[in-house]
């Protein structure tokens, strides 16, 4: 298996930045004859969104933006960072997650459990911890 490593730079909030340079790794990695590209922690809504997550328009424009990389790439596995909504009911509302997707469809999602809150991280102020730590 032949895998890229695409360390972008998201930036936060724009959705169509960050749309545009995953899609545009995702089709070079593609072109090196890559099986699967893995992008970086909140990739789509870029690192770190803090009080933005606050914000139901935010979230939206994140899944929005996941729905149309789905949509949009085909012919390589892809691995990125979004925030997804916690549909428990129970806890914060939302996950820092990472999903994986090829050719239009979502193969598996990830919450990050170990969540960061030291120094100028305060993660677990906005996100619910997952609880599984499997292998897929």
């Amino acid at each position: 298996m032949k895998i890229a490593i695409a360390q972008i730079n998201p930036i936060i909030g724009d959705f169509e930045y960050n749309f545009d340079r995953i899609e545009g790794f995702s089709k070079k990695a593609t072109a090196l004859s890559c099986d699967l590209v893995v992008f970086p922690e909140l990739a789509i809504s870029g690192y770190p969104p803090r009080d933005l997550l606050e914000r139901n328009d935010f979230i939206e424009a994140n899944l929005s933006c996941l729905n149309r990389l789905v949509n949009s790439i085909r012919g390589i596995g892809v691995i990125s960072g979004f925030v997804e909504k916690n549909p428990a009911g129970k806890g914060d509302s939302l996950y820092n997650a990472a999903v994986l997707f090829e050719d239009g469809r979502v193969v598996h999602r990830a919450f990050k459990r170990l969540l960061q809150t030291y120094d100028v991280f305060d993660e677990r102020r906005y996100f619910e911890p997952g609880t599984e730590c499997a292998t897929f």
